[in-house]
């Protein structure tokens, strides 16, 4: 079975800086502890952080959105990483490079760098290709290293490549945070892809589950939502798995994931009716005005912000004092930036 997740993120974020995902992997903890692992499954996530031992940043950003390889000894519970995101850059070139040759080393496969923009492999007795890429702006580097802001013409060409394979995977990291749903320009990119042979397309970067569809008798997933990341807003703390059988003629299935109050992703049947596909499926919006789904952005980005606030306000004395004026130092900036 192939098992495809979102986004992976195996360290301490901005609101949890010494004591969240990474702090607790750093004491042993497993991350996916509580998933079952069949010995014939294929799993493959998307990696949004840096596994590397330093960084081109220095204080409280030195310590976010990293962590150091001999910390991870479970990343092969994964065999394939899509490295195409607007992480991967935060600790520069040297630190990218770093992480795919750990990856590497580790008997692990990715996907998504300028190198290896494609990846095929063999699972079920079929020949599954896959292709990863971003189409976010990287915020850390004027020229990444992975496949970034592709032309539709390259995007062609890379299908094309894998006209061979049996099953083709497009795997992208796209669209707009903390918003229940695509706009149409991603529908219409999604559609096209199918249009030009792919077999299942899967989203990611939103940090929430939004609505799939099938077109042309091909899913499309707009985004599994997060997977090993944590974050306080509770919208960010379901996710999905989507489940192809390539045995039984790529049956498609999914099961839910919520992340606990130990950060990690544990399989779950109890989701709220605003997060399951039933409802989003329905928000899927083929008609909308741009004017509409970006009032309904505004809206959930303020809800987030101040999930964040009050996550910082009742955990304020877990963090060191160094810190914890880092954050306020960086909140302040952006403030006076706006």
């Amino acid at each position: 079975m192939l098992r495809i997740a979102g986004d992976i993120n195996f360290t301490d974020g901005f609101f949890d800086t010494g004591f969240g995902t990474g702090s607790s992997i750093k004491k042993k903890a497993d991350p996916f502890g509580n998933l079952r692992r069949a010995k014939d499954d294929f799993w493959i996530g998307n990696l949004e952080c840096v596994c590397a031992s330093h960084s081109d940043k220095t204080g409280l950003h030195g310590k976010q959105f990293i962590i150091a390889p001999q910390s991870l000894s479970h990343i092969r519970h994964f065999d394939l990483y899509g490295v195409a995101n607007n992480h991967v850059m935060q600790h520069g070139g040297e630190a990218y490079r770093e992480m795919l040759g750990y990856l590497q080393g580790a008997g692990v496969g990715y996907v998504g760098s300028l190198d290896r923009k494609h990846f095929v492999f063999e699972h079920q007795g079929k020949q599954v290709g896959i292709l990863a890429f971003s189409q976010r702006p990287d915020h850390f580097s004027a020229t990444p290293l992975y496949w970034s802001l592709p032309e539709y013409r390259d995007v062609q060409a890379e299908i094309e490549s894998l006209s061979g394979c049996d099953f083709r995977i497009a795997y992208v990291h796209w669209g707009n945070e903390f918003i229940d749903r695509p706009y149409r320009d991603q529908i219409q990119f999604a559609h096209w892809m199918v249009d030009c042979g792919i077999d299942l397309v899967v989203g990611m970067h939103p940090h929430v589950l939004q609505g799939y569809e099938v077109y042309n008798e091909k899913h499309i997933f707009y985004s599994l939502g997060n997977f090993v990341f944590h974050m306080p807003w509770e919208p960010t703390k379901y996710a999905a798995i989507i489940n192809v059988d390539l045995a039984h003629g790529n049956q498609i299935t999914y099961d839910y994931v919520r992340i606990g109050t130990d950060y990690f992703p544990a399989y779950t049947d109890t989701v709220p009716w605003a997060y399951r596909f039933e409802t989003l499926n329905g928000r899927i919006p083929h008609d909308d005005e741009n004017e509409v789904y970006y009032a309904r952005l505004f809206v959930k980005m303020k809800s987030y912000r101040r999930a964040n606030s009050l996550h910082l306000v009742r955990n304020i004395f877990r963090f060191r004092l160094s810190d914890l004026l880092g954050i306020a130092g960086d909140f302040l900036k952006r403030r006076l930036k706006r």
